[in-house]
């Protein structure tokens, strides 16, 4: 979607593990990926070096992104910006770092089914055991992040997808994300403390219980958008 040539300039904003910004690497892009979580940053160096591909891989806040204006001709996040606490600031440095003309391609979760349910359950605990609770900004919704988008003047365009999450068992899917999501790994100590780490872990199993597709193993489907944006030339 993204429509990368060889030789462009990518940004792989909040890019975890790597997923997005070695594909654009192995397409021929002059790739960069950021993220909040040193951990991750390493692993997407390994996984560049592992492949042989020329991409780099910086610690940095989606807030206050560490490059000059204009610095990419595109920019994709997979589910990754839309995690940022400010929705404006991260649009609006998404759109700062991008050339005039360039596009931003976010993958945004639609609120609903399972893992959303799930999420939602981990995330009010988190609310809780912080006392730092905060809305969510409704990425999904067309209206709303077509109105952030005139505020920049820039132009948004939408895209539908789904995509299925499988395991052996609800309760071997939830281990695995406890023990290697970003989200979980961060939030675990502190639901420890507040002793609510195991209710939390019992909700989120009955949702995924009740949620399964697959008798014999497990599997929720979760849609979602991709929004492209375009920053004015």
């Amino acid at each position: 979607m993204a429509g990368l040539a060889a030789g462009e300039r990518v940004l792989d904003l909040a890019c975890g593990t790597g997923n997005a910004g070695l594909l654009a690497a192995r397409a021929g892009a002059v790739v960069t990926g950021l993220d909040a979580a040193a951990r991750l940053i390493e692993v997407a160096r390994d996984r560049a070096a592992a492949e042989g591909l020329q991409a780099t891989f910086v610690v940095g806040d989606a807030q206050a992104l560490p490059f000059h204006d204009g610095a990419f001709d595109a920019v994709v996040s997979v589910f990754g910006v839309i995690f940022a606490p400010d929705a404006e600031r991260a649009f609006a440095e998404t759109l700062r770092v991008l050339r005039p003309g360039g596009r931003a391609l976010l993958g945004v979760w639609v609120p609903e089914g399972a893992i959303d349910a799930m999420v939602g359950v981990i995330a009010r605990a988190i609310g809780e055991a912080s006392g730092a609770a905060r809305t969510r900004f409704a990425w999904h919704d067309p209206a709303t992040v077509g109105a952030l988008a005139a505020r920049h003047g820039a132009r948004v365009t939408f895209e539908e997808g789904e995509v299925s999450f499988a395991a052996e068992s609800p309760e071997s899917y939830y281990a695995d994300g406890e023990a290697n999501h970003p989200m979980s790994v961060a939030s675990r100590p502190l639901l420890e403390r507040a002793g609510s780490c195991e209710a939390v872990r019992e909700q989120a199993l009955a949702i995924l219980r009740a949620g399964n597709e697959d008798p014999d193993r497990f599997r929720v489907t979760s849609r979602y958008r991709v929004i492209r944006v375009e920053r004015s030339a």
